[in-house]
């Protein structure tokens, strides 16, 4: 049994979009300690001290957004080794179901070089859950 499987809900023979999907699902819905750590202390910050991201910064103004793709595009980096190259990440706020919606386009090492995926999730603001269904 492998960690993923044990720890992270992921079924073995899943395609690895949807692997790297519930990755991301899981990374947005931790909340991020943001502990200040150095950058000469690369093992701690590839840890799960520094796992997560603030949803504190999801939106606002056009800084904080700007902000907030930063970081997740970092993290994406950091924690989801199989990500070769993210070519766009789109945050859209919806005021009326108090979600945030992440759109994330990249490509992933595969068997014949890097082939493209798309991931889509919204999550609740109030929670900070993945929420089902459009």
């Amino acid at each position: 049994m492998s960690f993923a499987t044990a720890f992270l809900g992921v079924r073995e023979g899943g395609t690895v979009e949807s692997q790297i999907g519930l990755n991301v699902q899981t990374l947005l819905q931790a909340i991020a300690p943001e502990w200040e750590v150095s950058r000469g202390l690369e093992n701690v910050r590839a840890s799960n001290l520094c796992y997560g991201v603030p949803m504190t910064w999801a939106i606002g103004d056009g800084q904080t957004s700007t902000q907030m793709r930063g970081v997740l595009r970092e993290r994406l980096k950091r924690f989801e080794p199989r990500l070769s190259v993210l070519s766009e990440i789109e945050v859209e706020e919806d005021s009326d179901q108090n979600t945030v919606s992440f759109y994330i386009v990249g490509g992933v090492h595969g068997k014949t070089g890097t082939e493209a995926f798309e991931i889509e999730t919204k999550l609740s603001r109030m929670d900070q859950n993945v929420e089902e269904g459009s």
